[in-house]
C-alpha cells in the first residue's frame, strides 16, 4: 500500500522546488493517531485554511499585538536549543545559525494564524519554515527520510518527542501515507476531493491541550496494561487501517462510513480519557443519530476534533446551536 520509490519522490521534490511557496500550512492527521507509534497505517494532509510564514517586524507590524515580540523571543529560545551539540551534531542538513541569529536580531518572527495547542500542527509549520530557510538542503541530495529525521529533531523542542511527520507535511505541502517508518504519496483516488464528498469537518472543543503529556501517558499504559495493548493491536488497528484503505483505494461511501462508525465507537472505549467531557456527548449523539462521526485530531485531549458527515448542514446547525465553531473542509 505504501510506496516510497525515489523516482516518485524526485518528482514530488522537483515540483516542490519549482512551485515553492513561503507559506506553510497547518496539517490534519486524519487517521493513525497514537497507533502510528505501533506501526499502523496513518494518513495526514496539509490544511491550507491556516498558514504561517517567517516575517520581520517593521512599521506595518501590528503594534497592538504582543504576538510578534513573543514569537521573536521564542525563536531565540529555539535557536539556543538547536545549537546544542546533542541536536546540532545529529542534523544531516545543518542550519545556518549565523544567518538565523542575525535575522532574529533584525526582528524575525513567525507570522501565523494557525491556532496553537489545537492539534493542527502550529509547531510543525514553524519548524518547516525555519528548516526551509536556514538549512543547506538545496545543495544536498534530498533524501526524504533524512529530511524527516532533521525535522523531528528540531520539533522535539516543542513536544519532547516528534516523529517529524507534521513539519514534513507542512514542508512538502502534500498528503502523506505512512506505515511505521515508510512514507508514501501514491493514492489510487484523489483523497482531498473525497474528504469533501465525505463531509470532513473540524470542531473546536474550546479546550487547549499538551501533546507531549498525552503521548507519554499512552506509552506508559501500553507498557503496563497487556490487555489494552492487545485490544489496540487486534481490534483497533485493523479498523484504523480499514478507514484509510476504504478512503484512499475504494472511495466507496458505504464502506468508509461503516469503518469510521466502528472507529468512533472504539475511540470512545480505548481513548476515552483523551476526549474532554464537554465534547464527549457530541460523540454519542452523532453515533446514536447517524448524523456524524467524531474522532481524535492528533493526540486529542482538547483542541480540534475531526468529524465526517453525510449531512453537513444538519451537522453545522447541531454544533452552532451548542456554541461550537466548526470548520468545513
Amino acid at each position: 500500500m505504501v510506496c516510497g520509490s525515489m523516482t516518485l519522490w524526485e518528482k514530488v521534490l522537483n515540483q516542490f522546488k519549482n512551485n515553492h511557496s513561503v507559506m506553510y500550512p497547518s496539517k490534519i492527521l486524519l487517521f493513525g493517531e497514537y497507533t502510528i507509534l505501533l506501526n499502523s497505517y496513518a494518513l495526514t494532509i496539509p490544511f491550507k485554511r491556516f498558514v504561517g510564514e517567517l516575517a520581520f517586524m517593521d512599521a506595518d507590524t501590528d503594534k497592538e499585538s504582543r504576538e510578534p515580540d513573543r514569537s521573536n523571543h521564542r525563536l531565540k529560545e529555539f535557536l539556543t536549543f538547536s545549537r546544542q551539540s546533542c541536536i546540532n551534531q545529529r542534523l544531516t542538513f545543518p542550519l545556518d545559525f549565523e544567518s538565523f541569529e542575525k535575522d532574529i536580531e533584525k526582528g524575525l518572527y513567525f507570522k501565523s494564524d494557525i491556532p496553537e495547542e489545537s492539534g493542527i500542527g502550529s509547531s510543525g509549520a514553524l519548524v518547516a519554515a525555519i528548516f526551509d530557510k536556514y538549512s543547506n538542503i538545496r545543495n544536498c541530495e534530498m533524501d526524504i527520510l533524512k529530511i524527516k529525521n532533521c525535522l523531528a529533531l528540531l520539533e522535539s523542542y516543542y513536544h519532547g518527542y516528534s516523529s517529524g511527520i507534521d513539519p514534513l507535511v507542512s514542508y512538502l505541502k502534500t498528503p502523506l501515507l505512512l506505515e511505521g517508518n515508510k512514507i508514501g504519496i501514491t493514492f489510487k483516488l484523489p483523497v482531498e476531493m473525497l474528504l469533501q464528498e465525505f463531509g470532513l469537518f473540524l470542531v473546536y472543543s474550546q479546550v487547549s491541550r499538551k501533546t507531549g503529556e498525552l503521548v507519554e501517558k499512552f506509552n506508559m499504559r501500553c507498557k503496563s496494561d497487556p490487555e489494552y495493548i492487545k485490544k489496540i493491536h487486534q481490534e483497533y488497528i485493523p479498523v484504523n487501517n480499514e478507514c484509510i484503505i476504504s478512503l484512499s483505494e475504494s472511495g466507496n461511501a458505504e464502506r468508509f462510513f461503516s469503518a469510521i462508525r466502528k472507529l468512533t465507537n472504539m475511540q470512545l472505549e480505548i481513548f476515552n480519557e483523551m476526549i474532554p467531557e464537554n465534547i464527549i456527548q457530541s460523540f454519542y449523539y452523532g453515533l446514536e443519530n447517524n448524523m456524524f462521526y467524531l474522532k481524535l485530531c492528533g493526540s486529542g485531549g482538547g483542541g480540534y476534533f475531526l468529524g465526517f458527515t453525510v449531512n453537513i448542514s444538519l451537522t453545522e446547525s447541531f454544533f452552532n446551536e451548542r456554541g461550537y465553531q466548526i470548520l468545513v473542509y
